[in-house]
């Protein structure tokens, strides 16, 4: 059975997993590949017999490149797929949204999964609930969830179709994924659209440096253009990683507007905990910070840069 792991990540939660799932399904068929969404040719998509196809979490659905990534994929049928996801809190509408997208394009979806990643929101106090997922509990569990899901996906493509997994019903979904959650914010949120960086070339390091290039979510800064930012399709991307990864702090954000909205986001990082101790062990969320939660610094007041650093696609603090 030829398969594919495609994965849509930023801040390398994603990654991980999906990178532990293709380990498992090789331990069965050395026929798997591996690769990031923006780098898949979906006009090739029909040479493979099982399509895995997972993201992060926005907004308590699939990002935007992902819903127009299935919109764009041909018709599959006959094919079998399966989706994961990573999240702060739940997986929300993620996985009813996608499952029903795969299977407009014809695939036979044969399962899901979600896992919980550390946050690396800069206006979000820290520490935060889901701080240090995927570990290494979640990467020996996504292995095994490759291995069963190949499995399980044999079976029915060789008669056993009992094995098709149905979504849940609206009422036990929520409880297993998460309703979309109301989280307010007002005018508070309506703040955050004013937090664009600013590029300072004075003290930047391009060309020997691109991160900032490199991990734009939104592919909106070109240092060799003018202008370096394209404002039409900045953000906010609610990560500013542009900012957070610059070793020497030439994207300059105003945080100044930010001390205003720390009563928005505290109360939203509070609404944030409410379904993890009401479902925690259904959703079986393990905590795994050792300081009480929001009780240090939010990364926005980090003075030393880079505040976050990337190694091999996956985001740590500094």
């Amino acid at each position: 059975m030829r398969s594919i792991i495609i994965y849509h990540s930023w801040t390398g939660n994603t990654k991980q997993i999906a990178e532990k799932i293709h380990s498992g399904i090789k331990e069965l068929f050395n026929e798997c590949d591996i690769a990031p969404m923006k780098d898949v040719d979906i006009n090739k998509l029909s040479k493979y017999d099982l399509i895995g196809l997972g993201s992060f979490v926005q907004s308590f659905q699939e990002p935007a490149p992902v819903t127009d990534f299935i919109s764009a994929m041909p018709d599959l049928t006959g094919k079998y797929g399966f989706t994961f996801c990573t999240h702060g809190t739940c997986a929300g509408g993620y996985i009813e949204r996608v499952v029903k997208g795969l299977r407009r394009k014809g695939l036979t979806v044969t399962g899901w999964n979600d896992w919980y990643g550390s946050g690396f929101i800069p206006l979000m106090p820290k520490p935060y609930y889901t701080d240090g997922h995927p570990d290494k509990i979640d990467l020996k569990e996504a292995r095994e969830f490759g291995k069963d899901i190949t499995q399980r996906s044999l079976r029915i493509a060789q008669g056993d179709t009992h094995l098709i997994p149905e979504l849940p019903d609206r009422k036990e979904y929520d409880k297993l994924y998460g309703a979309v959650m109301d989280l307010g914010g007002g005018e508070g949120m309506a703040d955050m659209v004013k937090l664009k960086p600013v590029h300072n070339a004075d003290i930047c390091l391009y060309p020997k440096c691109t991160k900032c290039m490199d991990n734009c979510p939104t592919k909106s800064i070109d240092l060799a253009d003018s202008p370096k930012i394209n404002y039409n399709t900045c953000g906010p991307c609610m990560v500013w990683l542009c900012e957070q990864l610059c070793p020497t702090g030439a994207m300059e954000v105003n945080w100044d507007i930010a001390d205003n909205m720390m009563n928005t986001m505290t109360s939203i990082f509070e609404k944030l905990a409410e379904p993890m101790e009401e479902y925690g062990e259904l959703r079986r969320f393990r905590s795994l910070i050792t300081e009480e939660e929001g009780s240090g610094i939010p990364l926005y007041k980090k003075q030393r840069h880079p505040k976050l650093i990337i190694r091999d696609g996956v985001i740590r603090e500094s």
